[in-house]
């Protein structure tokens, strides 16, 4: 009996492992390894140091440990998304970068570019309109009006490009770029004729023929809105509106305010751009409408300028003044 069982107690030959014995060792050395590869992750998730920074996006999400939030392996495993924000930095410093126009053919010459004001050449101010500390200031104070005219005029029939930059400190009435074929002294009224306009049943002095792109910060109770607008206007009168929006942003008190106007003479569409965070021009303009300029103005030489205006209500000193501005002919 002794004999019997010693032989039954004898450790089977490798010849005689059954083939679920072999299955039973396979399965225990896939758990020793999947034990031995989790013991090692869950001392990466204590030490975010010891995971790889190059490890699949994939590969660290799922073998972390619950203690390590997915949105920082996420960042440590695809450091890509941060290298491409390092190379293409937002561009803060185009608030102050005045706006350029970019012609289909760079050799077209500008008519006029004013890069900042040193003095009033090449320009006939009227009103309050003057040049100080290098901008071209159009209305100070309460209750002024101010026009600044090119000496260059231009033909209306033609397409043009403009773009300036401009600055109003404190709330008070606007600005408008203007074409018109009245003269070179022509003015409008203070407060909502921002200088270049009136209200037709108050007899003030408006410019016509002429056709204005506004930038008016004072809500009036005959504007198409009680905020700040951007608006196309027609021959001065200030209470009707060819179209108009709200820019999305305050007009005043931000700095610089950035705009782009394009004529296409032969489609007689009129497009405005309107940036206030940077000096490069927007991909959809703001506003669009068609017109015939040379039929609105009348003459094959316009003059063109920009005019200013603040009330008796607005807030003490305020000052529109522009910066920069240019205009080329195609």
């Amino acid at each position: 009996m002794f004999a019997r069982s010693g032989r039954f107690n004898r450790p089977p030959s490798r010849r005689q492992v059954s083939r679920p014995g072999v299955a039973r060792a396979a399965a225990v050395a896939v758990v020793a390894a999947a034990a031995a590869f989790a013991f090692s992750t869950g001392d990466a998730a204590e030490n975010p140091d010891a995971v790889p920074l190059d490890a699949p996006t994939a590969l660290v999400l799922a073998n972390a440990a619950p203690s390590a939030p997915a949105t920082h392996e996420r960042t440590r495993a695809a450091p890509a998304t941060h290298e491409r924000t390092r190379a293409a930095p937002a561009p803060t410093a185009g608030r102050t970068r005045p706006p350029t126009v970019r012609m289909p053919m760079s050799k077209v010459a500008p008519v006029f570019s004013f890069k900042g004001f040193r003095d009033d050449a090449n320009l006939r101010l009227n009103g309050s309109a003057t040049v100080a500390d290098g901008r071209l200031v159009l209305a100070s104070g309460r209750d002024r009006a101010g026009s600044a005219w090119a000496t260059t005029r231009i033909d209306p029939s033609r397409s043009f490009s403009t773009g300036f930059s401009f600055e109003i400190s404190k709330i008070s009435d606007g600005i408008a770029f203007v074409v018109q074929g009245q003269s070179r002294t022509a003015r409008g009224s203070s407060g909502e004729g921002l200088g270049y306009g009136a209200r037709p049943d108050t007899g003030r002095p408006r410019i016509q023929p002429s056709l204005a792109v506004e930038f008016d910060t004072w809500p009036n109770r005959f504007d198409p809105v009680d905020r700040q607008h951007v608006a196309v206007t027609r021959n001065g009168d200030v209470t009707r509106h060819l179209v108009w929006k709200e820019p999305g942003f305050s007009l005043y008190g931000r700095g610089v305010v950035n705009v782009w106007i394009d004529y296409d003479a032969r489609l007689h569409r009129l497009r405005v751009y309107v940036s206030g965070t940077s000096g490069f021009r927007p991909a959809r303009p703001l506003l669009t409408t068609f017109v015939d300029l040379r039929r609105i103005v009348g003459t094959g030489q316009a003059h063109v300028g920009l005019t200013g205006g603040t009330g008796i209500t607005t807030v003490a000193d305020p000052v529109a003044a522009v910066t920069a501005w240019n205009l080329k002919l195609r």
